[in-house]
């Protein structure tokens, strides 16, 4: 996963609103947005520390991703929730897991995640995508699994939209251009995925 990490952050944000406290500022609520994305991308920084410090991408601080780190904020969450007193710290710690565990989640999905590290290097789910395992980013985006990145991507667009101020008839033909364009492109990367495997197949681990 890519930019649909942020998806999962969105949609809390949204949600979560409801539950924001009227005299909070409009600075507090911008954190809480800041955070709400930035926490679904965090996980991440394993690959740009890899790129910047070590010569290669690739997830290897894998305690970014063990489902230990995001269970442990989600029981601080937990905590607050049952405490009540802090309700803007226990807002804070709920988006931080939710942005955690989801992108936890999407990449198991993608190309599986250690999730126990570093108790245990064994305990690797990855139910789908082993082909994107071996291969990386060019297996990832060659592969099926690929089109659930625009597909969140619209799913998220067309949820912003819809909450805009605009004339029914030209939201309407937004939203039909996006799920038309979304659905002829599905189309089309599906008819040619044998031959974009194949054009990098060459580059991939044999």
């Amino acid at each position: 996963m890519l930019a649909a990490h942020l998806v999962p952050g969105y949609f809390a944000a949204v949600k979560l609103q409801t539950r924001w406290h009227p005299e909070w500022s409009r600075n507090r609520r911008a954190v809480l947005w800041g955070v709400a994305l930035f926490s679904t991308v965090a996980p991440d920084l394993d690959v740009i520390y890899n790129g910047l410090f070590r010569g290669f991408f690739n997830h290897s601080t894998l305690w970014t991703h063990s489902v230990l780190v995001h269970g442990t904020i989600a029981l601080c969450w937990l905590i607050l929730n049952r405490i009540r007193r802090w309700k803007y710290l226990e807002m804070l710690a709920g988006l931080i897991a939710i942005g955690g565990c989801s992108h936890l989640l999407l990449d198991t999905i993608v190309h599986g995640v250690t999730w126990l590290y570093p108790f245990s290097m064994r305990v690797f789910v990855a139910p789908f995508a082993v082909r994107v395992l071996e291969g990386g980013v060019l297996a990832y985006i060659t592969d099926p699994i690929f089109l659930a990145e625009p597909g969140l991507i619209i799913l998220a667009l067309t949820h912003w939209i819809s909450q805009r101020n605009i004339a029914p008839r030209f939201k309407n033909a937004i939203l039909l251009g996006l799920f038309g364009g979304f659905t002829v492109f599905a189309i089309t990367f599906l008819m040619c995925v044998p031959t974009l495997q194949n054009i990098v197949a060459q580059y991939l681990p044999s």
